[in-house]
């Protein structure tokens, strides 16, 4: 693969009980440019849109969702912070609500970032994409396995292969959202 990819190993199809009260960052449509992502903690789903925040909608009716319609999604067990589940579901309420939608200055990433570095105790000052984050976890020893859900046509040797993308790419993307939801 050429440099435009960053690969993810991918240890297994997410079970169907593999949500649980467990921490995960999910990658939602993980082949488009850029993916869409959020947190799932405690069957919650915590994640900022171009219409506002998700904060803690259930995460039972969002898999069913991208299993119904086919969505290839990512979604990378984290190990749960030294914190108790309430103090970890406020710290993401907050993130969420201080970035409130996805616009020009901000991206999905920013309250993730924002609740990282609370939670880890991590920098985030060089974190600009998905990209950027996923192997400062690994180096953190924050990820424990990566879980998949329709992907299985785009695995290779269980690796998947993320395009990268730019700040550009973001922003087109955004555009062309608003153009769809009649935003602009």
């Amino acid at each position: 693969m050429s440099s435009n990819f960053f690969p993810i190993i991918v240890n297994e199809k997410l079970p169907e009980t593999g949500i649980d009260d467990n921490f995960f960052l999910f990658l939602f449509r993980a082949t488009r440019i850029p993916p869409h992502i959020g947190l799932i903690f405690n069957n919650k789903v915590y994640d900022i849109t171009l219409v506002g925040p998700n904060l803690g909608t259930d995460a039972v009716t969002f898999i069913s969702t991208v299993k119904k319609k086919y969505t290839k999604t990512l979604f990378i067990k984290l190990n749960k912070p030294n914190f108790s589940a309430t103090e970890i579901e406020t710290t993401l309420m907050e993130a969420m609500k201080k970035f409130n939608n996805v616009s020009h200055e901000n991206s999905c990433l920013s309250p993730i970032k924002t609740a990282f570095k609370q939670l880890f105790d991590i920098q985030m000052d060089e974190v600009n994409y998905i990209f950027d984050l996923i192997p400062l976890l690994h180096q953190k020893n924050i990820i424990q396995h990566v879980f998949h859900l329709n992907l299985e046509r785009n695995l290779q040797e269980n690796t998947f292969y993320l395009q990268t993308y730019n700040q550009n790419d973001i922003q087109q993307s955004i555009k062309a959202l608003n153009r769809v939801n009649g935003i602009c």
